[in-house]
């Protein structure tokens, strides 16, 4: 396990989004403040908090991935894995919170297609935040590669990009439209809004490419692994902006 594939090979340390600075040696020296803070912060967490899944001598966090608005972990305790995702220093204190609420209330009428927080929290300083999940093994993150186009980001043998075909684009794309129309909220009249259609919010579990290429079987092994905020607005403008944001490409918002 500890040498095996789980994604982006290294600490992280690349991936830290900062704010701008004005000369590149105040940049390195910010990146690294924030290195150690993050570092700081997951020690905490895993070694010091008490954590009830956390508990057990042999523990492994490895990073992953990231995104615009947080840092993916893996942390690994006596064979149950689980992942860490953790704010990026530039985006606004609340919103991982915000998500974590998010997809628990969304995980209670859509157990098989959210992958359920297990617990938020917030550094001793109140400055860092991070919610825990069950980890997927080596799950594929949907995106869109500035090269390649549409495809998923594979862990394994070793961390890489596959674009689409054809025919998967098509099953794929209505399928990510079929799964956000499954969980409209008709008694509060809400959505799921700010949805990167290509940027790591939805996931295939392992295995999904095994079988073959129907909605059944892609919407059975889909997961919705963001939920950055809800929107309010009656089921028919609902399907009209989802429509119209998946034929550009763009966010739902």
């Amino acid at each position: 396990m500890k040498n095996e594939s789980l994604g982006i090979p290294g600490n992280g340390f690349d991936y830290i989004n900062i704010a701008p600075k004005e000369n590149a040696n105040e940049e390195l020296q910010s990146r690294i403040d924030e290195f150690i803070g993050i570092s700081e912060f997951l020690r905490d967490i895993v070694f010091e908090r008490g954590v009830p899944e956390f508990e057990g001598k042999n523990k492994i966090l490895r990073f992953i991935n990231y995104g615009d608005t947080q840092m993916v972990y893996v942390l690994s305790v006596n064979g149950r894995n689980y992942t860490l995702l953790l704010g990026q220093p530039t985006c606004e204190f609340g919103i991982v919170k915000r998500e974590h609420d998010n997809l628990r209330r969304l995980a209670k009428s859509n157990s098989e297609n959210i992958v359920a927080p297990i617990h938020y929290l917030q550094s001793q300083d109140g400055t860092r935040e991070l919610y825990v999940t069950p980890y997927l093994h080596q799950a594929r993150c949907i995106a869109c590669d500035e090269d390649d186009g549409w495809g998923v980001y594979v862990p394994e043998p070793d961390y890489h990009f596959r674009s689409f075909s054809n025919e998967e684009r098509k099953v794929i794309n209505s399928s990510m439209i079929a799964l956000l129309v499954k969980m409209y909220d008709q008694k509060n009249k809400q959505g799921i809004s700010s949805c990167k259609i290509g940027g790591g919010d939805f996931m295939l579990e392992k295995g999904y490419e095994d079988e073959p290429l129907t909605h059944e079987n892609i919407l059975k092994r889909m997961k919705l692994i963001a939920a950055r905020d809800m929107v309010s607005m009656n089921f028919e403008d609902y399907i009209k902006t989802l429509r119209n944001e998946f034929q550009k490409g763009h966010i739902i918002a």
